[in-house]
């Protein structure tokens, strides 16, 4: 297991522009980051756009599930108004348009998660999950050097175990189990090589909670280190220092971050780093 400690850019340079876009990616780019997370879904005519949710309407002017919309109609979206009125005009990118910035940064990995889950939308999410890994391998963007896979379905997990054993792709899955779709008739973690620890819980009524503390216990760093999948922690912009370095003595690999910037100058301060560029 790689113990290497590694900064992604959570949905490009989140905090400072608005999420998923060209410029948070390009601006992204810019800082000393080892990999790139962003999230992929398919339209209605097959096409792969970028964006978190499957649904328009928290980060667009627009509204509507991608899955039932076209390419054309997510395009008319204006994906930088709601953040700021110096964004207004940028839009939805295709995961072409993105994987080709990508492909001019062979020295930074991308962190693609795939959105759409077979558990809700049955064989049109594999259908995605092949023609975004299509597109990456057209781009160069393949192997474990270059691609990891996230998802929170244990369906694309076993799936892209199954059918792309030989291409050596990296998948980074989550705990607590829960938040794997399809968790209760097949275990993800026979298939996962990175695991994002969230510090949720179930109250005594099966409802989720988060904890105070956004750093878990050792103890399930542990277990997943001594069952060789690498733990990886996610970081909002308002996580103390305090937080990344009880994350590293705890044995955290790996590190997403809302504020890329500002998370690289904690983890260098803490010496978790080597300075790369």
């Amino acid at each position: 297991m790689d113990t290497t400690i590694t900064l992604t850019a959570h949905r490009g340079y989140r905090q400072k522009f608005p999420e998923n876009t060209m410029i948070s990616f390009r601006e992204a780019l810019k800082l000393d980051v080892d990999s790139i997370e962003m999230d992929a879904h398919m339209t209605s005519d097959g096409e792969i756009v970028v964006m978190h949710d499957g649904e328009l309407s928290r980060t667009t002017d627009k509204s509507g599930k991608i899955c039932n919309l076209t390419l054309a109609q997510v395009r008319e979206a204006d994906a930088g108004i709601k953040f700021g009125e110096q964004f207004k005009g940028e839009k939805v990118p295709t995961f072409e348009e993105f994987a080709a910035l990508m492909a001019t940064r062979p020295d930074v990995k991308l962190l693609l998660e795939l959105k759409d889950y077979p558990e809700e939308l049955g064989d049109f999410a594999y259908i995605s999950c092949e023609k975004t890994l299509e597109i990456c391998r057209k781009y160069g963007i393949w192997g474990k050097d270059r691609l990891t896979v996230i998802t929170f379905s244990t369906g694309i997990c076993k799936w892209i175990k199954t059918r792309h054993r030989e291409d050596n792709i990296t998948i980074h899955g989550f705990y607590p189990r829960f938040h794997m779709r399809g968790y209760e008739k097949d275990d993800p973690y026979l298939y996962i090589d990175e695991v994002c620890l969230f510090a949720d819980r179930l109250d005594l009524n099966g409802k989720r909670y988060r904890s105070d503390d956004p750093v878990v216990e050792k103890g399930v760093f542990d277990f997943f280190r001594a069952v060789g999948i690498r733990p990886c922690v996610y970081f909002s912009w308002n996580v103390n220092e305090d937080d990344y370095r009880r994350a590293l003595e705890n044995g955290a690999c790996g590190f997403t971050c809302d504020d890329a910037y500002t998370c690289g100058k904690i983890l260098d301060k803490l010496g978790a780093r080597k300075l790369r560029r």
